[in-house]
């Protein structure tokens, strides 16, 4: 029941901003300021830059849980174990996340070339 709630609750929470859509008032006018590629591309700079941040945060904390892991190991072969396993896919982590920030760096200098 428990889990019910909080999917209807997550659902609630991804589908309200298309309700405002749906149930809106008609538009009649177009908005008086249309985007171009560079607000495209400074609002991709700022965004990467924020995240960035944030995963880096996360990043830091992760790996300060991992080496507290395998200092309370106390010579466990079993936690010693599941920490190698943590760091492991925290470095995956890592590899991800810089792989997915030279992606969006990818986009932004094509859409920079394309705007020039």
């Amino acid at each position: 029941m428990k889990k019910v709630f909080l999917w209807s609750i997550l659902a609630f929470l991804l589908f309200l901003p298309f309700s405002f859509v749906i149930g809106g008032d008609d538009i009649d006018e177009v908005p008086e300021y249309i985007p171009d590629k560079e607000a495209i591309i400074n609002l991709l700079d700022s965004l990467l830059v924020w995240i960035w941040g944030a995963m880096l945060i996360i990043v830091v904390m992760i790996f300060l849980y991992i080496g507290f892991q395998f200092v309370t190991a106390s010579g466990n072969p079993d936690k010693i174990e599941n920490a190698k396993k943590m760091l492991k896919w925290g470095l995956v982590g890592v590899v991800v996340m810089v792989l997915s920030g030279g992606i969006v760096y990818l986009i932004i200098n094509i859409l920079e070339e394309g705007a020039s």
